[in-house]
């Protein structure tokens, strides 16, 4: 017992040192918003050959700590305080203080919190000069968020500058249009029921239909489109915004459910509100690796990439077992320069926390790989539950590669000290699986 309780006490040190280890990151990323807590997103510095190191602090504050597990964009601010979370823009510049960062906002250049965008074109309806994408500019439409590319006088029924297609009184009659019996001819007191008997210019038949325009649910298309999922008297096939969440179809994760905030959990480009299985997306939805929570245990590290010959790789371990004990162990299958050319650092080792399906590397334990020689090389990572699966489901080891491209002209080796020393990674690697074991039994 003596014994156990001074490798548990080496180990209590090791975490205790942490907290100063991290007063030397500087204020960019995450600090620059005064969340503080983990160095920058690189591996933060002070480990010396250029290696980077990434210490977590006493493994709270989800909002304050973990920038590498919650942030999409990799930009060093956490989604929940990104103002572009999925895309990297490491200055938060919102240069009109409408929430929305330059690098994410569809009018840069004017304030349009709800960005708005009748066309889809991804220009906001702000700052786009033909906002319905009708061929027409907005100083010369009168139908701005409504394309009718042919306008005129026939296009204007009571002349008030209001195209027939967005004004809900043709004739200005004090009847709208779908309750009008005469919706181009101003008629207040409605003598005829029947339009027909009121000649021609009554009504019209835009696209030929035989349905009169003010019953037409698409007046520009023809045939009546009975669907109107939103039922806003606009047909589903020439309705821009489906759901009516002000979310425009070309741009919605959920055309036929109302989602405003476009809230996708698990990162597959379909929004929780019309998602039937959640699956985690470690990368892209095109790569179709995700990670799902009602399969098998197994691990993933993260996507292919492409470095610079001496360039630190960080690897990084995903799992569809989230906060549970994972041994783990990485490794090179293949190298075009053999045992040599590059190095492995921190390669063993056991995490236990997630956030939320990445886990996070304690103690100045992150694994990196190093390539002093270009081409292609080959990462194993074995991983292994340390208690049996929480789902029940027997499988408890996992082996998965990932690629890393090395571009750039051969280096000379990595110093001695930069070597991955495997006697030393496993004693720390026990060190730190048996704390776990130890918490584990309290």
């Amino acid at each position: 017992m003596g014994t156990m309780m001074r490798w548990l006490a080496v180990g209590a040190a090791l975490v205790l040192l942490a907290p100063a280890a991290a007063s030397a990151q500087s204020a960019s990323g995450e600090c620059a918003g005064g969340f503080c807590g983990t160095p920058n997103q690189t591996g933060g510095g002070g480990c010396g050959c250029g290696c980077g190191c990434s210490i977590l602090i006493n493994q709270t504050d989800l909002g304050d700590t973990y920038q590498y597990s919650d942030d999409f964009d990799n930009d060093g601010w956490e989604d929940d305080f990104d103002n572009c979370p999925f895309s990297n823009n490491g200055d938060q510049a919102d240069g009109d203080g409408d929430g929305f960062g330059d690098a994410c906002d569809n009018c840069p250049g004017s304030g349009n919190p709800l960005q708005t965008d009748a066309d889809g074109d991804r220009l906001g309806d702000l700052c786009d000069d033909d906002a319905d994408g009708d061929g027409i500019p907005n100083v010369m439409d009168n139908c701005i968020l409504f394309p009718n590319p042919i306008q005129g006088t026939d296009d204007d029924a009571d002349g008030d500058g209001l195209g027939n297609l967005c004004d809900d009184d043709d004739d200005n009659d004090g009847w709208l249009d779908p309750s009008d019996n005469c919706p181009l001819v101003r008629n207040p007191e409605q003598l005829s029921s029947d339009p027909t008997t009121l000649g021609a210019a009554c009504n019209r038949d835009a696209d030929g239909d035989n349905i009169p325009d003010n019953l037409d649910n698409c007046p520009t298309l023809g045939g009546l489109d009975v669907g109107d999922a939103d039922h806003d008297g606009m047909g589903d096939a020439c309705d821009s915004d489906l759901d009516n969440d002000g979310v425009s179809n070309e741009l919605d994760n959920c055309r036929l459910a109302v989602n405003p905030t476009q809230t996708d959990g698990d990162r597959d480009g379909l929004g929780d509100g019309c998602d039937p299985k959640f699956c985690f997306t470690i990368d892209s939805p095109a790569a179709g690796r995700c990670l799902d929570p009602e399969a098998p245990f197994f691990a993933r590290p993260g996507p292919d990439a492409t470095v610079q010959t001496g360039e630190p790789v960080r690897l990084r371990l995903f799992s569809n077992r989230a906060n549970t004990a994972i041994k783990y162990t990485w490794s090179v299958d293949e190298s075009p320069a053999g045992n040599r050319g590059w190095s492995l650092r921190n390669p063993r080792g056991a995490v236990t926390f997630s956030s939320p399906w990445e886990y996070r590397y304690t103690v100045d334990k992150t694994p990196f790989f190093t390539a002093t020689e270009p081409g292609e090389y080959t990462i194993r990572l074995e991983s292994e539950l340390v208690f049996d699966d929480p789902k029940a489901l027997g499988k408890r080891q996992d082996v998965q590669t990932f690629r890393v491209k090395v571009e750039g002209n051969p280096k000379l080796p990595l110093p001695a000290s930069c070597a991955s020393s495997a006697g030393a990674e496993s004693m720390l690697a026990g060190l730190a699986l048996l704390g776990l074991l130890m918490r584990r039994r309290k």
